[in-house]
């Protein structure tokens, strides 16, 4: 027995070692945090509601997986690095870092972190979150994706499911996500909302001291969310390219199977003019509700009567017959969205509708709003108070 047991053994080592000239596995190498120029997080909350209804789960995996191949056509990430925060379900979520391995031309996952039971709706979980970001991935420059359903400014209780920010699960109130950027001390280069309905002035007058540009969608956003295979490279860069963001985005979803997007860059440094100029504009001119429907509407009946207008349409019709004024508010308009694209068209899951655009700004507002849910609402957040 003892002879058969040596044999035995001897047959293995001798296989083991046959076994040598397959590829050898990669020695897993322990993650040490690298300070670097920029670091982009990547924020991909839950999304679905208590019973696991309405998840984008699968096309924010698809997201992350358009990420990569961006990154291999790349050979890397150049002066940058990625982390992203991933819900798994209601109540795991991993923060995973993301790097380049040069030897391969692949991507590397390193999990960093497993949370089963984590806050990030208030501002301390968020500030707590971004300091583990910055901890781990240390970099002069930070920015940030934010994958999920949104709804604009609209108060969290108020959410209705499609692309908001979060789920109907566990909303993320605008005010407190702000709150908890500013408690990190993190001022983002960019924040941009890969979500429905966050291009809105409201969004982007509470988050101007929490980032320098806001990119995001005045409409709803299919479900396939950012073509990040052909625009994260410019999101990468040193400097980066909106521009091309806008163009390379529209350009996508002139040939996708649901031709329906709009996205815009809009510089926060200007929304504080911007609601000085409003200011001045209410307090001279009255909007006349018999022309609201003479006012862009950009939400095709997600909200009946809508919610979301554009911006440089209400400003045109508010104006009236005085032209100079109307002038100065476009060129600040102009100002405070530099760059922006669109397919022509919107679309709403709700109503099931399309919508060819005849104005389109970038930027939505709800001022004029007769919308039950709106009406008063719409008086307690940041922007309306400074307006009015």
């Amino acid at each position: 027995m003892l002879k058969h047991f040596f044999l035995l053994l001897f047959s293995i080592l001798v296989l083991a070692s046959c076994g040598g000239n397959d590829d050898p596995v990669d020695p897993v190498e322990p993650f040490v945090p690298t300070k670097t120029k920029n670091t982009l997080f990547v924020f991909m909350p839950y999304t679905a509601d208590n019973n696991g209804y309405n998840s984008l789960y699968l096309s924010l995996k698809g997201n992350l997986e358009d990420m990569e191949r961006a990154i291999e056509q790349e050979k890397g990430l150049g002066n940058s690095q990625l982390i992203v925060f991933i819900s798994e379900n209601i109540k795991t979520s991993h923060l995973i870092y993301i790097g380049y391995n040069k030897n391969k031309g692949k991507c590397r996952r390193d999990t960093l972190n497993t949370y089963t039971s984590y806050d990030y709706t208030t501002p301390d979980g968020i500030a707590s979150l971004l300091t583990s970001v910055k901890q781990l991935a240390p970099a002069d420059n930070y920015s940030m994706i934010i994958g999920c359903h949104g709804e604009g400014w609209m108060p969290k209780e108020q959410t209705r499911q499609t692309r908001y920010f979060g789920g109907s699960a566990i909303p993320i109130d605008i005010s407190d996500f702000n709150e908890g950027i500013k408690n990190a001390g993190m001022k983002m280069n960019y924040i941009l909302f890969d979500d429905c309905y966050m291009s809105g002035i409201e969004v982007a007058y509470q988050l101007r001291e929490a980032a320098n540009y806001l990119i995001a969608s005045t409409s709803e956003m299919m479900g396939y969310g950012m073509p990040y295979h052909k625009i994260l490279k410019y999101l990468l860069a040193d400097n980066p390219d909106y521009e091309a963001v806008c163009s390379d985005f529209t350009s996508f979803y002139n040939n996708y199977s649901m031709p329906y997007g709009t996205i815009a860059v809009t510089n926060l440094g200007y929304t504080e003019e911007m609601a000085n100029f409003m200011k001045a504009i209410n307090i001279t001119h009255t909007f006349d509700l018999d022309k609201i429907d003479d006012v862009q509407d950009l939400d095709v009946e997600h909200f009946t009567p809508t919610v979301y207008f554009d911006l440089g349409s209400y400003l045109r019709v508010l104006c009236g017959d005085d032209a100079a004024t109307y002038t100065e508010a476009a060129n600040l308009l102009k100002k405070l969205v530099p760059y922006k694209g669109t397919t022509g068209m919107i679309y709403s899951g709700a109503g099931q509708k399309s919508l060819k655009l005849k104005e389109y700004s970038g930027l939505t507002v709800s001022d004029p709003s007769i919308n039950a849910k709106a009406v008063e609402t719409k008086k307690q957040t940041a922007w309306w108070k400074a307006t009015h």
